[in-house]
């Protein structure tokens, strides 16, 4: 999903690049054009961030599944320290996935204020340090991944402080999630445009092919797999003890999707009055990042 990400952000991006762009606001234009500007360098401006994992072995909570599979992993193991490089795109839009939430059933509260887990919590840390280093005092960075508006599972990512409520510019990007949008054919009816819609967010959640690799490896982060399912498993009572005892990702996934289908189903049917209207507010192959500038005290508008 990385090379997805900042693979397509370039191609998309690539005719607007600002070649050797040390800081986003190197040099910025004035007025509407800054906002552009500064989504172009998000864009096209690489960075490495250096995290670790220890904040998901610390949060594990079930004391028999920490016992089984984390309680020897220590959370100050080098073990767990990872590297990532992209695109700052790239990165905001794996930040507000990785750190995604999913809310209870019958909840009502906005999942992206949950994560999920606390595995990525120390990589949104890095990617938000990161992009603060080359961002003025004057821009907002919000990076928000929901399948569709309100949904009940969802990520966000802010960087920069709150602009001011007028005399704002805005610019926005589209990073893919490495999921394929939903199509036409998949919009016929509530059901099943609510059953694709869950398919591709549980992909986007925990994707399965990288899940099985390391759940079948002894990587440490085996115990974080397994506790991020478990944790869907609560929220969904998808049972998936079963598939899990085997790896069997694609399995568990499954199960996850189809308790997550008849609640994105009713929640679609009861916003929109079609399948169709519902279908074009889908964005689950899809994180909306929005750069918001404004002029500091005095200086140019």
């Amino acid at each position: 999903m990385n090379v997805a990400i900042d693979a397509v952000v370039c191609l998309l991006l690539v005719s607007a690049a600002v070649v050797g762009l040390v800081t986003v606001e190197q040099s910025p234009p004035a007025g509407p054009d800054r906002a552009d500007a500064v989504a172009d360098a998000l864009a096209t401006t690489t960075a490495q961030v250096d995290y670790s994992l220890a904040p998901g072995v610390r949060g594990l909570e079930d004391a028999d599944h920490r016992d089984a599979d984390g309680g020897s992993i220590s959370p100050d193991s080098p073990e767990l320290d990872r590297i990532t490089h992209g695109s700052l795109a790239g990165l905001l839009a794996r930040a507000a996935t990785s750190t995604s939430g999913v809310a209870a059933a019958g909840r009502d509260s906005d999942p992206r204020a949950s994560p999920l887990t606390q595995a990525r919590t120390d990589f949104r840390r890095g990617v938000r340090d990161a992009v603060r280093a080359r961002t003025g005092a004057t821009v907002r960075v919000d990076a928000v991944w929901q399948p569709y508006p309100r949904a009940p599972v969802g990520g966000a990512v802010g960087v920069g402080p709150e602009p001011p409520a007028d005399d704002i510019h805005a610019a926005t990007l589209t990073i893919p999630t490495g999921v394929e949008s939903v199509a036409a054919s998949e919009a016929s009816d509530f059901e099943t445009l609510g059953t694709a819609v869950a398919e591709r967010t549980v992909r986007v959640l925990v994707p399965p092919g990288r899940a099985r690799v390391t759940l079948r490896s002894e990587d440490p982060a085996a115990a974080l797999v397994r506790h991020r399912y478990a944790r869907l498993d609560a929220k969904t009572n998808a049972s998936l003890a079963e598939p899990l005892a085997t790896e069997d990702t694609d399995a568990a996934n499954a199960r996850v999707a189809d308790a997550l289908a008849p609640r994105m189903t009713a929640d679609l049917r009861r916003r929109y009055d079609t399948p169709e209207a519902a279908a074009k507010s889908v964005s689950v192959s899809s994180v909306r990042l929005v750069v918001r500038t404004w002029a500091a005290p005095g200086g140019d508008r």
